[in-house]
């Protein structure tokens, strides 16, 4: 019984979420929302209009082309996170671009 406070301690910090890319790197061009082109700009503000679990994924090209992909309304923003890298990357793989998706939301 005198651990039982100590088991919570540790089951709630390990439910700290992970910071996104742009928490971590805040200076980085993928997180400087005034470079966006248009159609990820239009994307981003329908991702902000939904309401639980989501997450937003984005990857810039060297030559300037943008992929995006999101999750939203999953059991858990694990999940939807999971869905938003998931997405991105399968546009940069199927446009045969080389490029890394970071979750920026």
């Amino acid at each position: 019984m005198k651990y039982l406070g100590l088991i919570s301690i540790i089951f709630l910090a390990g439910c700290q979420s992970t910071p996104t890319f742009c928490e971590r790197e805040p200076d980085s061009n993928l997180c400087n929302q005034k470079t966006y082109q248009y159609t990820t700009d239009q994307a981003l503000k329908e991702f902000e209009s939904r309401k639980s679990n989501k997450a937003f994924a984005l990857g810039q090209t060297s030559d300037g082309w943008e992929f995006y992909g999101y999750g939203e309304g999953y059991n858990s923003t694990h999940k939807a996170k999971k869905v938003a890298l998931e997405a991105c990357q399968s546009r940069l793989d199927k446009h045969g671009v080389e490029g890394k998706c970071e979750l920026i939301r």
